[in-house]
This record gives C-alpha cells, sequence and structure tokens, in this order.
C-alpha cells in the first residue's frame, strides 16, 4: 500500500514537472548592430538601412518591442508575402567618421507543440508558397517523384507531411556547405539544414501543400552572430502555419521536430528573404567602396 501511495505521489510530481515546464518562457533580447565606416571625403546625407525584424506571428515565439534610442525616427514596414517585417532607419554620416546605430529586439519565446496548443487559424496563404523558386525545385522530375510516392502511399496530410518531414533525415547526410537547395541534395544525398528544410518545402509544395523556408538564429552556446546560422520550415495544414524542423529533429536533445519545438532558436524570416539592406545617397557615386557596413547580431 505504501508502495502504491508513493508511486502515484511520484507520477503526480511527474506530471506537474512536465506541464508547467512545458509552459515556461524564455524572456531574450535580440540586439542588432550597425556600423558604418565612412572613409571618404563625402558627408552622407541620408544613409538608409533596412533590417529585418524577428517575426511576431510565429508560433514559438511573441516580439514585445523594439526599442531605438537615437534622434532620427526608425520606421516599421512589411516585407512582401507576409514573410516578416524590417525597420527602417536614416541618418547623416560625416565624412572621415565611423556611426554606429542599434536596434533592440525584446522576444519572448515559448515551447510548443500543435497538437496540445489552443489552435489560431491564420489567413489563406498565397500561391507563391505552392510554386517552385531557387533552391526550393518542386517541380523537378526526382522531387516530384518522392512527392508522388508520398502522396500515394499516406491517406492523411498530416501523415504525408510527417514522411516529407522524415525523408531528409532519411535521404541526406549532413555536411555544412553553401546553400545548394532541394534538388542538389536529392541528386548528392547531402546538405546542411538549409538543404534538409528546403527538400520539406519542395516535396510539400509538389504534393499540393503550402510551406516555406524560416530563417533563424540558433541559440546554443552562440550569441554572437553575423547572420542567421540555421533554416528551419513551416506548412500550412489545418488553416494554420506548423512549424517544421528536420534537421535538429535528428537530436532529440533539441526538443524540435515536427510542430513542436523548444526555447533555443529565434525566428527572423521567411522564404530566404534579406536580411539587411541598405540605399547610399547620390553623392556617393564613384565612392562607394571607400564606405564599409557591419552588421552584427547579438542575443542575450
Amino acid at each position: 500500500m505504501k508502495f502504491l501511495l508513493l508511486a502515484g505521489v511520484f507520477l503526480l510530481l511527474m506530471w506537474v514537472v512536465v506541464n508547467f515546464s512545458w509552459g515556461q518562457t524564455r524572456q531574450v533580447t535580440l540586439t542588432a548592430e550597425v556600423v558604418v565606416h565612412n572613409r571618404s571625403d563625402v558627408d552622407i546625407k541620408g544613409y538608409t538601412h533596412r533590417l529585418s525584424v524577428p517575426l511576431s506571428d510565429h508560433m514559438q515565439q511573441r516580439l514585445l518591442s523594439v526599442r531605438y534610442d537615437y534622434p532620427e525616427a526608425l520606421k516599421r514596414k512589411s516585407h512582401r508575402l507576409g514573410n516578416g517585417e524590417y525597420v527602417e532607419m536614416v541618418w547623416d554620416i560625416p565624412a572621415g567618421k565611423t556611426s554606429t546605430r542599434r536596434v533592440e529586439f525584446d522576444l519572448e519565446i515559448t515551447r510548443y507543440d500543435f497538437h496540445k496548443d489552443t489552435p489560431v487559424h491564420d489567413s489563406p496563404p498565397p500561391d507563391e508558397y505552392l510554386q517552385p523558386r531557387k533552391y526550393i525545385e518542386s517541380d523537378a522530375e526526382p522531387i516530384r517523384k518522392l512527392a508522388t510516392h508520398i502522396r500515394s502511399t499516406f491517406d492523411t496530410d498530416e501523415d504525408r507531411l510527417r514522411a516529407a518531414f522524415l525523408t531528409p533525415q532519411q535521404l541526406l547526410e549532413y555536411d555544412v556547405q553553401s546553400t545548394k537547395g532541394a534538388l542538389y541534395a536529392v541528386n548528392e544525398g547531402e546538405g546542411d539544414c538549409t538543404e534538409y528544410a528546403a527538400l520539406f518545402v519542395a516535396l510539400a509544395r509538389a504534393m499540393g501543400y503550402p510551406a516555406r523556408i524560416t530563417s533563424e538564429f540558433l541559440m546554443t552556446s552562440k550569441t554572437e552572430f553575423s547572420q542567421p546560422n540555421h533554416h528551419a520550415a513551416e506548412v500550412y495544414i489545418d488553416g494554420r502555419w506548423i512549424p517544421v524542423d528536420p534537421n535538429l529533429a535528428l537530436d532529440s536533445r533539441f526538443g524540435y521536430g515536427f510542430g513542436i519545438g523548444g526555447k533555443d532558436k529565434i525566428v527572423l524570416n521567411r522564404d530566404f528573404t534579406w536580411v539587411w539592406s541598405n540605399l547610399w545617397p547620390r553623392e556617393l557615386r564613384g565612392k562607394r567602396d571607400q564606405v564599409d557596413v557591419n552588421i552584427r547580431w547579438r542575443v542575450k
């Protein structure tokens, strides 16, 4: 009797730990630092710099605030196709000077499980998320053959997409490299997180399911970045976008997979949208090589 009582208490404690820890959130600040070195003899009037903003509509994260402590106004605008937002800052940089601007993004990151969480229905996605594009060659014959096999083998949407999620893990040997895309991954049998995500997205699109790439900061031991260091994906099923990470799913310690995730990533934007861009005033023509722009991202 005492053993059964102790066993019952232990199971209750385990239930409390699992359920309460699942809902725990992590608050982080992502700082983007823009450093412009003007080595020319021209005063740069109205230099325009644009930075992508961490997503505010992803299942794992909530954007709490955007902080910018400089005299000029910070404009917030939208990327096309709902691929996220960006901020735009415009300022002057004197000749021979170095100028710095920092933007701080405060975020709340939460564990998620699309089977457990309350569904939040999204607007129907544009048709472009069904179309082939660079690195997502959903119309290529090897990818269409794989997609046709998956579609004919499984009956439900989720089962088909789970099979597409497992396919990169079964076909590819992990190898860090420059971006090559889905077709390269199938033909060569290798790739890194980008190819894992691109192949999943290509297979989903080939089967008629809207899907897209996500660009992310993976926060393990690394807290400083020159650009996002990870790619995953999202797929539209049952009226909502579900995060999918076929690469990190290879290691259960990360806690990521099909529709589930932990608190170790910041999702910046989607579908290979630019991370940053700038516009130069006319007076700098012929002297652009005398100006350098460096971007650093830091998480704390």
